[in-house]
């Protein structure tokens, strides 16, 4: 399975990790961090939780395991900045996208 939380408009809340791969059938904690400038009171939230099927590819004729994923795996790859402001536009732009797609 394929998983990604959304707060919808509540920016204050961040899922860790967002996005990520899962096995059918196994569990994975889950972490909310409240992030907020001023106190509030909460009587409900709606959180939403994408799901979708998915499938990991099998390399050659080795038998492939699962092998979990999620945001918080991070890989450190050196770019310039002009490709890193590349990267965050991008990212930027696909958030939007997604927020525009939940509404």
């Amino acid at each position: 399975m394929k998983f990604r939380w959304s707060c919808g408009t509540a920016d204050e809340f961040t899922f860790y990790p967002t996005v990520g791969h899962i096995k059918g059938g196994s569990s994975m904690i889950v972490k909310i961090m409240v992030r907020g400038k001023e106190t509030k009171k909460y009587e409900k939230i709606d959180f939403t939780c994408e799901t979708s099927v998915i499938e990991q590819q099998e390399e050659g004729s080795k038998k492939q395991t699962w092998n979990d994923w999620d945001d918080t795996m991070k890989t450190l790859k050196l770019v310039r900045p002009s490709e890193f402001k590349r990267i965050e536009r991008l990212k930027e732009i696909a958030e939007i996208k997604r927020k525009e797609d939940i509404e």
